[in-house]
């Protein structure tokens, strides 16, 4: 046994397949099944059992997977320290961020960070916090950036949190439509279905008392396309929609009301950044 052989293992087991391990390794799919075979006669036990077109783990194999997770974690522990031990700036920059997040508040950073670090090579992956974390966790993604975790697990931590302003906002020719002014656009009801309070909605709800959630997405850049299409209200990061307050086609529902979210950085607890990932976070 070698730490190929578990590399493949612990790889069609994250994959969920021989076919997807095949194609995140870019190895034919036989000489991966080859290994994992080895490894097998090796245990003495079977590390997987079919179901359908795809594997699953079988007991032992489990096992086997938890520890291959605390070896590739340390591997990839020793990735992010090359930099720090050689003192150069350089490689892939593994982040997670929501999508509004990677889309619009991201570049302006990274492109600051890339003038005085050329050599590094940001990889972002977009999506809720809810499918990226697991990845955070086992130490493909270095840093996770996202308004609303559902649950933080025990192996994850909060490096920092961002202030970051919103607006309550409906457009221009609806500012005066109660109808408008009553649909609320919400989101976290989608992320966490524990969630009861909506303090953004109770002070809607304030100035318009038949103010309700009538529309949910998880997708802030949705928010702001129903909004622009006059279906309702959303808060919304200052970021996102800089050039419609400029321009005045989103005016604010709340003027004197101050919104404010924390932009949440995530990283794996007791996780060393890597200088890449560092020098990020000053920039952020």
């Amino acid at each position: 046994m070698n730490l190929l052989h578990l590399e493949y293992f612990y790889t069609v087991a994250k994959e969920g397949g021989f076919l997807r391990a095949s194609e995140r390794l870019r190895i034919q799919q036989p000489a991966i099944s080859r290994m994992v075979a080895q490894l097998e006669d090796y245990f003495g036990f079977p590390l997987f059992e079919k179901v359908g077109r795809n594997v699953r783990l079988t007991a032992q194999g489990q096992e086997v997977f938890e520890n291959c997770k605390k070896i590739f974690g340390e591997v990839e522990e020793l990735k992010l320290s090359i930099g720090k031990i050689s003192g150069e700036c350089k490689g892939p920059l593994l982040l997670a961020a929501a999508e509004p997040i990677a889309s619009h508040f991201l570049p302006g950073k990274l492109t600051s960070m890339l003038k005085a670090h050329p050599k590094v090579y940001p990889n972002i992956y977009s999506g809720p916090a809810s499918m990226l974390l697991k990845k955070i966790e086992s130490g493909e993604i270095e840093l996770g950036l996202f308004f609303h975790i559902p649950d933080l697990s025990e192996k994850l931590q909060f490096e920092v949190q961002i202030p970051t302003p919103f607006r309550l906002v409906v457009h221009r020719n609806h500012k005066k439509d109660a109808d408008v002014l009553s649909t609320f656009i919400g989101s976290r009801e989608i992320d966490d279905i524990s969630t009861r309070r909506f303090p953004t909605l109770e002070k809607l709800k304030a100035k318009y008392p038949k103010a309700a959630i009538k529309i949910s997405s998880n997708n802030l850049n949705a928010h702001k396309e129903f909004v622009l299409q006059g279906a309702g209200v959303a808060v919304l990061p200052e970021f996102l929609i800089q050039r419609e307050l400029k321009e005045r086609t989103l005016v604010d529902v709340l003027p004197s009301e101050e919104f404010v979210f924390q932009m949440k950085i995530v990283k794996r607890k007791n996780a060393i950044l890597s200088l890449s990932a560092s020098k990020l976070m000053e920039h952020l």
